[in-house]
């Protein structure tokens, strides 16, 4: 399980660092790429949060060791503990933001909720692997929000796809058992979009 979780860290990572070419030019007056690394070592979620930050921290070293960094241009990393709660990654943000970074990785809805207004008035790029804001992958809407590896409404959306391959569903109730945060709320559109395209009914249960 750790391992896995190490791996997606590493995949998220390697997609941050593929994107930060397009910043090569400003980066390069300051001769680093400033990464802020959010994360929740400690608390109730810390069995998850510790193996991820580990596998995230440890790729982007690997990628100034290894490669010297993205074209040429080091990566400078700071971590900052949330604790998973949302008012200490705000302040993680306010007080990290001043290192003009080229991109947050909340690793938190609620922080992300908490970050989507901010982060078009301070230009850095907010983006999520697979939480945050599903509504967000329209990026009319949300021009600085990026949603990789998928949303919330896309796995729920898989799961009953998956379901469905099994048989019909026309007539079923499907429920939704969500955890009471904003992580657990996020597939609860999807939930009712399902029902109509699936002529099911659908209840979530808190």
């Amino acid at each position: 399980m750790k391992a896995n979780i190490k791996l997606k860290a590493a995949a998220a990572a390697l997609a941050v660092a593929g994107a930060l070419g397009g910043v090569q030019d400003a980066a390069a007056q300051a001769n680093e790429i400033f990464i802020p690394v959010l994360v929740y070592r400690t608390g109730a979620y810390a069995p998850n949060g510790v193996p991820w930050a580990n596998g995230f921290v440890d790729y982007l070293k690997l990628v100034n060791e290894r490669d010297g960094g993205v074209n040429g241009i080091k990566l400078a990393i700071e971590e900052c503990e949330t604790g998973y709660a949302t008012d200490r990654g705000v302040e993680c943000y306010e007080r990290l933001k001043s290192k003009k970074p080229v991109a947050v990785n909340p690793l938190s809805t609620g922080i992300t909720f908490a970050l989507t207004e901010k982060v078009p008035i301070d230009k850095i790029a907010l983006f999520t692997t697979g939480y945050g804001r599903s509504e967000s992958a329209d990026g009319s809407v949300f021009a600085w929000n990026f949603p990789l590896l998928g949303t919330y409404w896309s796995a729920a959306d898989m799961l009953v796809q998956h379901v469905a391959k099994k048989g019909s569903l026309k007539g079923k109730k499907i429920a939704l058992v969500y955890h009471d945060s904003p992580y657990g709320k996020g597939p609860s559109r999807s939930s009712r979009s399902t029902r109509r395209s699936t002529a099911s009914t659908s209840s979530s249960c808190p």
